[in-house]
């Protein structure tokens, strides 16, 4: 066997593992759907301190936070195992969505921290964490169009569109209170309903 045989043997094996990683369904669902159940109640509890609904003292939303960041984090952990038992976790379609949000997940990571030292070192204001829910939408869109283009699942463009208008609609409520509401309706759409048809389309 000559090298040019060997090389478009190798590019037909490449080009088949392409293919199947495109033919194979999302497994991400069960996981994107905790995360959209845990932001949407958040949200909404977030909204109702503020705007003062519930009578919880605003030093309440720092615990309310880091419950959902450890929960989320137990959740993630738990259904990961599970979901990469699947068949396909491991084709290339799931792999570009998993290393997409785990990206996304370290982006946000890092403006959490940015925000947490401003206030210590700058005295900053917590309005600086409003950008982060905008930044959230806005990276949504991002992942799904990514994940789109590069696994061929066609029906993320408009969960991705949806990430991009609701950045856009929240931008427009920054400094208002009924941003958090608007978030949490914002992320049925964004995250429970594009999790629940994934998890429709792998079945």
């Amino acid at each position: 066997m000559t090298k040019t045989d060997i090389l478009v043997a190798d590019l037909a094996e490449a080009s088949r593992i392409a293919k199947a990683g495109e033919n194979a369904p999302l497994v991400g669902g069960p996981i994107g759907l905790m995360w959209g159940v845990l932001l949407t109640a958040v949200f909404a509890i977030h909204y109702m301190i503020i705007s003062g609904a519930l009578a919880l003292p605003q030093q309440s939303l720092a615990f309310l936070w880091i419950a959902f960041a450890v929960i989320g984090g137990v959740g993630s952990a738990i259904l990961g195992r599970k979901i990469d038992a699947k068949p396909g976790a491991a084709s290339t379609a799931n792999r570009v969505e998993q290393y997409a949000w785990m990206m996304f997940s370290f982006t946000g990571l890092s403006l959490a921290v940015g925000v947490i030292l401003n206030q210590i070192l700058n005295n900053g204001t917590t309005e600086l964490w409003t950008l982060i829910l905008i930044f959230g939408f806005a990276g949504q869109g991002l992942v799904y169009g990514l994940t789109a283009k590069l696994t061929g699942h066609g029906w993320l463009h408009f969960a991705a569109f949806g990430g991009f208008t609701m950045a856009a609609v929240t931008m427009s409520f920054y400094g208002q209170n009924i941003i958090y509401f608007i978030a949490a309706i914002g992320t049925v759409f964004t995250i429970i309903i594009p999790s629940l048809l994934s998890m429709k389309a792998e079945k």
